[in-house]
């Protein structure tokens, strides 16, 4: 048996080949990612990822035991914030947000908000009574 296996790479990023989106101070800023999510997501996509230097890790480390406590946050592997799975870049400074998700809507609500669907017909949950 014979099988064609597509074998393409995706470049991994790093800083000389993505710019950082943003340069953060002495804290962390969640208006700044927020702002960034505002404008790289569409209706229906959103980013899935933000990589993080060394700096911005230990800055996003900080706040979050800061609201959580020190043993909350002894690493960010496996970290979701603001619905973004949080990678570490072994690099000094670095901040971008990277990958694709679709975005989720209830059955029968689009992107838009507005259900589509007339009378009962989209609904998830009816009431019988026999």
């Amino acid at each position: 048996m014979n099988r064609y296996v597509n074998h393409s790479r995706i470049p991994v990023p790093d800083s000389v080949t993505l710019a950082s989106e943003a340069m953060l101070a002495e804290t962390w800023d969640s208006a700044v990612l927020a702002e960034i999510l505002r404008q790289k997501s569409g209706p229906d996509e959103t980013p899935a990822f933000l990589l993080l230097g060394r700096k911005e890790a230990s800055l996003l480390r900080s706040h979050l035991a800061s609201a959580f406590g020190e043993d909350a946050v002894t690493t960010l592997k496996g970290t979701h914030y603001m619905g973004l799975e949080i990678v570490e870049i072994d690099i000094p400074e670095f901040f971008h947000t990277t990958g694709v998700k679709p975005t989720r809507h209830p059955p029968g609500v689009y992107s838009d908000g507005n259900s589509r669907a007339t009378g009962d017909s989209g609904s998830i949950w009816r009431l019988r009574l026999d």
